[in-house]
Parts: C-alpha cells; structure tokens; sequence
C-alpha cells in the first residue's frame, strides 16, 4: 500500500458517479446563489460539468476544465472562479468555460440588454 507523502493517510476517492452527481448539486446552488444562469446550451453545460466532476474525482477539487492545473493557488482556477464571477461573466456574458452566463446572455456575441 502506498504512503502519502504528507505523512498524512490518503483520502478514499470518491466514484465518479458520485462526483457527477454531486457536481450536478453543486452547478444548480451557484445558479442559485449568485446572479448567474446555466448556459442555454445543455451541451455545453454538460461538457464542463463532467470536467469539473473528474477533477474533483482524481483531484479533490472542481478546477476548472478549461485551464491545465499548474498546481499553483494563485494561478488555479476552482469553481466558481474569481475571474470568471468578477470579470468575464460581465464583460462576456459568461464565464470562460461557459456553464455559467449573465442573466440577460442571449447567445454569442454577448449583447447586454439595454446596451
């Protein structure tokens, strides 16, 4: 049996189902809290929501699909992201990966209402 190199023992790793699935809770409470909405596109939606799942699978976290982990807190990107909640959600209209939209994103390019 392999040691941790911590010293510390090794978490069990969750099933990738359960991640899945978790994830799915997960993206609905984001909607839900925050002033954001899923992506008219279910593909989309789809596609970073089994990301984020095999990541929190193999990793223990929810980094983002979109960016290669660097293994830095600075440059790392866990969801919802700084970024994408500060910065590209109002100026795009969504965030980089694209599940998460402004509430008036009405496709590409993004047109804010009113603007």
């Amino acid at each position: 049996m392999a040691q941790a190199t911590s010293g510390q023992a090794e978490r069990p790793r969750k099933d990738l189902e359960t991640c899945i699935a978790e994830t799915r809770v997960f993206a609905q409470g984001v909607v839900d809290k925050l002033d954001v909405t899923f992506n008219p596109d279910p593909e989309i939606n789809e596609t970073v929501i089994q990301g984020l799942a095999r990541h929190q699978h193999l990793h223990g976290k929810r980094y983002c699909p979109c960016f290669v982990i660097q293994w830095d807190r600075a440059l790392d990107r866990v969801c919802p992201c700084k970024p994408g909640l500060q910065e590209e959600i109002p100026r795009d209209g969504h965030c980089h990966c694209g599940i998460f939209c402004a509430p008036d994103f009405n496709g590409y390019p993004y047109q804010p209402a009113g603007g």
